[in-house]
């Protein structure tokens, strides 16, 4: 978890635990098309770094579990997402704080988020 990451408890109401979830969001790379057409030189996409990108991830899994679950309403994706969340980085160690020591929920939240179980949470 980077130290600039939002944690819990809510600053205005401390028994809201925030955040909700964790997802990759520093370094992260981006690849963009600057233009509806190829860029000059034949480039079709660039690409960036940087980070904040966690709400794009998320997002993007949102329309992955909305797609395959047209039918879910918001709140039971929310809760597909956080419930199939691990807390485990990749490589299978607990989550990480600044200190390099173990993270907290309020660290975290329900834990990083996992696609591929939130996009079949019954397995």
């Amino acid at each position: 978890m980077a130290d600039f990451s939002s944690r819990g408890p809510n600053m205005v109401q401390p028994a809201i635990l925030k955040p909700d979830i964790t997802a990759p969001g520093v370094d992260i790379l981006a690849a963009y098309s600057a233009y509806p057409r190829a860029i000059s030189g034949g480039e079709v996409f660039r690409i960036r770094n940087g980070t904040s990108v966690s709400c794009s991830h998320v997002t993007g899994i949102v329309g992955l579990i909305r797609a395959l679950y047209p039918d879910w309403s918001p709140a039971a994706i929310k809760s597909a997402i956080m419930t199939s969340a691990t807390k485990k980085d990749n490589t299978n160690a607990f989550i990480q704080n600044e200190s390099q020591r173990n993270a907290t929920p309020f660290d975290y939240g329900a834990g990083h988020v996992h696609p591929s179980r939130a996009a079949d949470p019954d397995n």
